[in-house]
């Protein structure tokens, strides 16, 4: 995809009937999220204007994460904890930061688990006993963009790899039966890079119930790479996400510690997608991460008629099952594979039903979702 045609696709401004700007927001989780979007920011995305949005986000992200630009945050969970000190960790070994980030993160980490390790996702602050090198470090370090990766700067002339015939037929799926499985949609160069923006740069903040941790559009994962990408799906696919503007973008990485016990984690996506007129949940980490088979890794179900998500979802939990169960008949079951994109629209619901990850800093699952749209317009 050229980058002229990008650029000619950034000033073409979405038809009423996305209806992004007219948007309920205060509407399910993906809502919630909408309005915690500089306005600035969320007008160049309504205008599709995408590149334009990301460096405002990319701006206001820095501004309040960068080290030393506002005040430390002191609590956290031993399971963040966790990958944090691990992280840091490996970034250490690849001569990104210090190692006396290194050895603060080990230390309070070993230090907090005996404690912390039977309700490892409870929040607690971390104490320093004074004003001291250490309690200076935590405050620069813990939260904040420490490590982001350049490779998010680049901008690929070419992100999609799939065939234009290809993707035609996959767009008449969708507007069949509500979904499209695409393999080996974007370039090996293009998916080495958004591996390594995911992988490498210190934008997990959120701690979820789910045992993810998980990065926010707005906090973080705006970048020129995902901006390509983003325009790049929209060219590739015109008549379903070519008019729709980008409403959200979220990262959950897994945890695969010891602290996890084999428990199998399914990361949020019924909510998170709730209000989007069409999904994308992107693949990245190799099939060979997987701590089991990949042959029933994502369950599409039918949206129950008159139900909503979040509502029936936390139903759900309460009463012990998931929220695939607490869905309608099963209408796709989806493999894992590495540089596959899931679509689906609103009348589905997606839920992993995937096995857990082998150990590694490396071998932790990525889940990425892109929502474009909004369903339910007032």
């Amino acid at each position: 995809l050229c980058l002229v045609s990008l650029a000619l696709l950034a000033e073409t401004r979405p038809p009423l009937g996305s209806c992004a700007a007219k948007r309920a927001s205060g509407e399910g989780a993906a809502g919630r999220a909408w309005s915690g979007i500089e306005p600035e920011c969320r007008t160049k995305l309504e205008a599709n204007r995408t590149a334009a949005a990301m460096r405002c986000l990319e701006g206001h992200f820095l501004e309040a994460r960068e080290p030393g630009r506002r005040a430390g945050d002191f609590f956290t969970t031993l399971r963040k904890l966790r990958h944090d000190a691990e992280m840091i960790t490996w970034l250490e070994q690849e001569g990104k930061v210090k190692t006396e980030v290194k050895k603060l993160y080990r230390g309070i980490y070993h230090a907090a688990r005996p404690k912390h390790m039977h309700q490892p996702d409870k929040v607690f602050e971390v104490n320093f006993p004074e004003q001291n090198d250490d309690r200076s470090l935590w405050q620069k370090a813990h939260n904040k963009a420490i490590y982001i990766d350049p490779v998010g700067k680049e901008v690929p002339k070419k992100t999609i790899r799939a065939k234009p015939v290809a993707l035609q037929t996959f767009e008449e799926s969708f507007a069949s039966s509500g979904y499209a499985v695409i393999d080996k949609l974007l370039t090996d160069g293009t998916l080495k890079k958004l591996l390594q923006f995911l992988q490498a740069s210190t934008f997990y903040f959120y701690p979820r119930k789910d045992r993810h941790l998980m990065a926010l559009l707005e906090d973080g994962l705006a970048s020129p790479l995902l901006a390509q990408l983003v325009d790049g799906l929209r060219l590739s696919l015109p008549a379903l996400l070519g008019p729709l503007p980008l409403t959200g973008a979220r990262a959950w990485k897994a945890d695969n510690s010891p602290l996890n016990d084999g428990v199998v984690q399914a990361p949020e996506l019924t909510n998170s997608s709730a209000d989007a007129a069409v999904s994308v949940l992107l693949w990245t980490v190799p099939a060979s991460a997987l701590n089991g088979t990949a042959a029933h890794a994502l369950e599409l179900r039918r949206r129950r008629d008159g139900t909503d998500d979040e509502g029936s979802c936390a139903a759900a939990g309460a009463e012990g099952t998931s929220c695939a169960e607490a869905s309608g008949e099963t209408v796709a079951i989806v493999k894992y594979l590495p540089n596959r994109a899931v679509l689906w629209g609103p009348g589905l619901t997606a839920e992993w039903t995937g096995p857990d990850w082998q150990s590694g800093f490396l071998q932790r699952g990525v889940h990425l979702l892109l929502t474009f749209g909004w369903t339910r317009c007032p």
